[in-house]
């Protein structure tokens, strides 16, 4: 056996290995109380700060650059071809957390677009029923139990947990499909860095697509602001989209419902006249 192939991860392998791990999932953690107190505030508006102008300088300019070179559908082809990179973590995440019908959900739309999408050029498998369903190692490690913790800000991530902190270079760095590219086609480090620079390209362009500069730059305090949208998605991301009335700001009060009305007496029975004497 050659050592290229020795090197192939044994997929099935791996998730065998995984399986014992989900079996152990609690109910999960989704409090972002103490992340909402932040407690960290001072250091974390320093990092911010740095962030804003690393984004200035660098990021923003090359974003800006990216974007008038290349045309809208090339880059939405871009961002959809990450997305489908990113699928295999989705997978191992759901199985992870014990959420085995989305996990084979996804790869069910990781072969939909890996093959009728082109390498997932093109997103086929949400118009097919099968939308996008995204999982972190943070939200697994939530699933065990781990609480968030304080709310950070991450030099060039931007906003975060102390849970999510220490999983994103698992995250960015670990990737499944790394692993499976790399075994295969043992790519150089000048590739290994464009694909993760690419990364990074594709979020920043994400971020003026949606329209989040427009937003941070109309506000009183952009740090405040990126916070509280942080934390807001992340709650929903937690509660699989579904946030139960309790947690949701929006909700409407549930209506009360009637009282029961008392049963009604029964009537009396009426009596049934003598039978008359027989003469």
């Amino acid at each position: 056996m050659s050592t290229k192939a020795m090197r192939r991860p044994p997929a099935l392998l791996l998730v065998a290995l995984l399986l014992p791990l989900a079996a152990c999932t609690t109910t999960g953690s989704t409090d972002l109380s103490r992340a909402e107190a932040d407690p960290w505030e001072r250091s974390n508006r320093r990092v911010w700060a740095f962030n804003k102008g690393l984004d200035r300088w660098v990021v923003k300019p090359v974003a800006s650059g990216y974007r008038a070179v290349v045309p809208k559908p090339a880059r939405t082809a871009v961002s959809n071809a990450y997305g489908n990179y990113g699928e295999p973590a989705n997978f191992v995440n759901a199985v992870l957390q014990g959420k085995f019908a989305q996990a084979f959900r996804t790869l069910d739309r990781f072969l939909l677009n890996s093959t009728l999408g082109v390498a997932g050029v093109a997103d086929v498998a949400t118009g097919l029923g099968r939308p996008k369903e995204p999982e972190d190692f943070g939200q697994t490690l939530a699933r065990w139990g781990v609480k968030a913790g304080p709310y950070m800000v991450l030099p060039l991530f931007g906003p975060s947990t102390l849970r999510d902190g220490i999983m994103t270079p698992v995250d960015f760095f670990i990737d499944p499909a790394d692993f499976i590219r790399n075994a295969w086609l043992s790519p150089g480090w000048d590739v290994r860095i464009a694909v993760a620079g690419g990364r990074i390209l594709n979020a920043r362009n994400n971020l003026i697509e949606t329209g989040a500069d427009a937003l941070l730059a109309d506000s009183l305090d952009d740090y405040a602001l990126a916070r509280s949208a942080f934390l807001q998605r992340r709650r929903l991301q937690l509660f699989d989209g579904q946030l139960p009335a309790e947690e949701d700001p929006f909700a409407e009060p549930a209506e009360p419902e009637p009282a029961a009305e008392p049963p009604a007496p029964a009537s009396p029975t009426p009596a049934l006249p003598a039978a008359a004497p027989t003469p």
